[in-house]
């Protein structure tokens, strides 16, 4: 995938043959301090799970998007995520928003979408999940 300037984007490693060279590529919060807003509405307990195209890219993504790709191959949640690659819970929303907008993850419904059997189903998987932390 690439920005619409055609340039790759911004979380793929180059492709030194594409001509990209070795530009840095700053994050938005970076410069301004400030996460970039979150278009997708991601809870905590949001569950996420990676695309068929995020499995097929997640070894030619930068650093943290291909482990989050490779986190969830097993569905986990935006709490856990944040947990296992060490991030704030911010910065792992921003993180799971920009690869579900490249199609590379898959935000699942929330919760409350969940009939009261599967939601009690959810929530106990989701605890149990922060135990083992």
């Amino acid at each position: 995938m690439t920005e619409p300037d055609g340039t790759p984007g911004r979380h793929r490693v180059s492709d030194p043959a594409e001509g990209a060279g070795d530009l840095p590529l700053v994050r938005p919060y970076a410069r301004t301090r400030t996460p970039a807003p979150v278009s997708h509405e991601l809870a905590l307990e949001t569950l996420v799970s990676t695309t068929e195209l995020g499995r097929r890219l997640s070894r030619l993504l930068r650093e943290p998007y291909g482990s989050a790709c490779g986190l969830c191959v097993s569905t986990v949640s935006v709490a856990e995520l944040s947990a296992y690659l060490n991030l704030s819970i911010g910065t792992a929303r921003e993180l799971v928003d920009e690869l579900v907008g490249e199609e590379l993850l898959y935000a699942h419904p929330p919760v409350g979408a969940y009939d009261p059997e599967s939601r009690t189903q959810v929530l106990d998987r989701m605890l149990g999940g922060l135990d083992r932390l």
